[in-house]
Parts: C-alpha cells; structure tokens; sequence
C-alpha cells in the first residue's frame, strides 16, 4: 500500500469490517519497521498510545507484484507474530491492536459477510479472520499481497485466542493468561 492508498484506507472508520475508534494511533509499518519488531513494540509502549492499528506499506511494481520496498509476507507474518508475544504477555489489559481485537472478537463468534469471496480465497482456513484484507493490499490476482503472512499470525495466535476466548466466557480477566505465560517461562 502506497501512502496516499494508506491515507485512503485510514479515511474509512471501518477496517476489515470492523469498527475503528476516532483514537486509534494509525501506524504505517514500513519494510525497515517490520525487521525490528521489539524494537517498533518497545517504541509504541513509551508513547503511551492505548489504541492502534498497524497498518502494512504495500507497494507494487507495474505488473502489479510486490516491489522489492514492500512489506514482504514472510517479513509481515514475523512481525505480527513476535509483536503478539510482546503484547500477550505484557500490555493484554493496556494496548488495543486492532488486528489482535477483531481477530479475538471473532474466536468469540463476531462475523462479518463474506459472501463475495475471491476464488483463490475460498478455502483458505483463516478466511474469516482477514476477510480478503484491504483492496488496497489485493495483487494483480486478487489476492492479499501479505496472506501468508497473516495466514503465519493467524494459525500461530490460535491457541492463545482460544484461550482469551475460554477466559472471557468464563467472565474470568484476560490478565490471567499473562500470568499463566510467565509462570511457563
């Protein structure tokens, strides 16, 4: 994604079919950025910011493929990952991540329609947690430029959702999956 297509997505209050609040800190992860993900997770915490939604630069070449200054899958897919563990264990109850709230919300049962699905998306088994992604993230093929790497976030997050889901239910803090965490390393 462009910046000025970052700049058109972020005009929107929805992203990926759910509510953004008007605080949520937008923050652009460039190709540099995503290498560093303590570092980045380090940074978001000493600014204070409670609310944010991380948004990937994509940028495309003109056969409509990923540029070499693009946010690459693989690099995506680590970054969300290592930034999860930071949060899971550290600011559950203190940062919102947008990707990390809406992927919750939907282990608790939240859906969005889906009924006009990209054919290269159809059985993907984490179809419901990335919607297809953004149009402005979509390849020349109709596919998200980063689905392997959300597809990587997605299946590594899943047991830990799972557990956020069963403590939420249980009307039980989200805090005591940090402590369970610790208590393990």
């Amino acid at each position: 994604m462009t910046g000025r297509q970052a700049e058109a997505a972020l005009t929107g209050r929805y992203h990926n079919g759910f509510p953004l609040s008007d605080d949520a800190t937008r923050v652009i992860v460039n190709r540099q950025l995503c290498q560093q993900p303590q570092r980045w997770y380090r940074d978001l915490r000493r600014s204070g910011a409670s609310r944010v939604q991380i948004i990937p630069q994509v940028d495309t070449d003109e056969a409509g493929n990923l540029s070499a200054a693009s946010v690459q899958p693989d690099e995506w897919g680590a970054f969300l990952c290592a930034v999860f563990d930071l949060w899971v264990r550290q600011d559950i109850d203190k940062i919102q991540l947008h990707l990390f709230e809406s992927t919750l919300a939907i282990w608790r049962g939240f859906t969005c329609n889906l009924d006009d699905v990209n054919n290269a998306c159809r059985e993907c088994p984490v179809l419901r947690f990335c919607h297809e992604g953004v149009p402005q993230c979509r390849l020349a093929d109709g596919k998200n430029a980063l689905c392997a790497g959300y597809r990587h976030f997605f299946t590594y997050s899943a047991p830990y959702m799972k557990a956020l889901r069963d403590l939420l239910k249980q009307h039980r803090s989200p805090r005591e999956l940090m402590a369970m965490l610790s208590q393990a390393e």
